[in-house]
């Protein structure tokens, strides 16, 4: 009897043992948290290893974080998955499908983001865009010709026109000294050159007869007019006067004109014909609607999938300038010992509490087999 009381005494003191060493030395990774002294002696082991590690642990840990876990390639692979793909696409329509439909205007939206009375900017940004323009096309062509500016299909294009043009004022020449207004127009200056001349008019006036001399002047006018002699020497004229006007600098150009009003006007007609204030004032959806199957079936596709390659083909640089390693460790080591202990006991929770029943459990086999040892060889 004596023997088993032994045996189950040491087997108990071993269990013991086992355990609270075990318990101890799971209990000194974290505890103490702080170092002790005596005095200005350190007591050894404290304070727990974790907390006196914990700097190297976080570069640890940020280190296989940052090249085994957290890798460029792993994160290209997740990008790369046919779900991850059609979350973003579904998303991006989603977006799509709110901002396609909305009733907000334009205007509304540059407000949104900092861009007030987006009209008036607008146009001021076009206007000095217009000058500036002007201004650097003005300094190339100054001290060239008009031959040696325009291209030269447009000169030939113009030339071709010079005989349509002499028609059509002939033409229009014809026309008026035909009507009522053109017999009219003669009379008048016809009275006015006799009048101009006195009893000498009178006596013109009295050979001529009953007749008025505007009559027969017009129908000569007319004829004039009509006759193909005159279209050619009127093609001569215009074709000498262009060849001249070809051969004038810019700078004679611009003496003719005001290149001032010419600018405003300029200025005047492209604002009215870009409407900025009615463009602006439209709902988004006004424009937008129209292409909303295309941009649901076809463009947000496009643009994933292009998105998805460009961030995939930067993701090492911005691994690299991000240095999650750096992130990794400075989160770690931001943690309080404390919450660092609750999360790694949280975790391992049950494993801490087998090691501890393991080391008992070998602590008493370890006394049970003491207790066999000393009964088989007595001292």
């Amino acid at each position: 009897m004596s023997i088993f009381w032994l045996i189950l005494f040491m087997g108990v003191i071993g269990a013991v043992i086992g355990g609270v060493t075990n318990a101890l030395a799971i209990r000194m990774l974290f505890r103490p948290h702080n170092a002790l002294y005596i005095g200005s002696w350190r007591i050894p082991f404290t304070p727990g290893l974790i907390p006196k590690r914990k700097s190297e642990l976080a570069r640890q840990i940020g280190k296989i974080v940052d090249e085994h876990l957290l890798t460029p390639e792993s994160i290209e692979k997740k990008l790369k998955e046919p779900e991850l793909r059609g979350e973003i696409e579904a998303v991006l329509q989603s977006e799509a499908k709110k901002w396609i439909r909305s009733n907000m205007t334009i205007a509304d939206i540059l407000q949104k983001v900092h861009f007030p009375n987006a009209v008036t900017q607008m146009e001021e940004r076009l206007n000095g865009w217009i000058d500036q323009k002007y201004a650097v096309i003005k300094d190339f062509y100054i001290d060239q010709t008009v031959k040696e500016s325009l291209p030269a299909e447009w000169l030939d294009k113009a030339e071709e026109k010079i005989p349509d043009i002499s028609a059509y004022i002939l033409t229009k020449g014809t026309d008026y000294f035909s009507s009522e207004e053109g017999r009219y127009r003669i009379k008048r200056m016809t009275d006015d050159f006799l009048a101009g001349w006195g009893k000498f008019g009178s006596m013109i006036q009295t050979v001529v007869g009953n007749t008025s001399l505007a009559d027969k002047i017009r129908p000569e006018i007319i004829k004039f007019l009509t006759s193909p002699g005159t279209k050619d020497l009127l093609d001569t004229m215009l074709k000498n006067e262009w060849d001249k006007v070809i051969e004038w600098k810019w700078t004679d150009v611009l003496e003719q004109l005001s290149d001032e009003k010419a600018i405003q006007k300029a200025k005047k007609f492209i604002g009215g014909q870009l409407d900025l204030e009615t463009v602006l004032n439209e709902p988004v959806s006004a424009y937008a609607a129209p292409f909303e199957q295309k941009i649901k079936d076809t463009l947000i596709p496009e643009l994933t999938d292009k998105g998805i390659t460009k961030m995939a083909k930067r993701i090492p640089s911005m691994m690299g300038k991000l240095k999650i390693a750096d992130i990794v460790r400075q989160q770690i080591e931001a943690f309080s010992t404390e919450r660092l202990e609750m999360i790694v006991l949280a975790i391992t929770h049950r494993e801490l509490k087998m090691i501890t029943l393991l080391g008992a459990l070998l602590g008493g086999l370890i006394g049970i087999l003491q207790a066999v040892i000393m009964m088989a060889f007595p001292v």
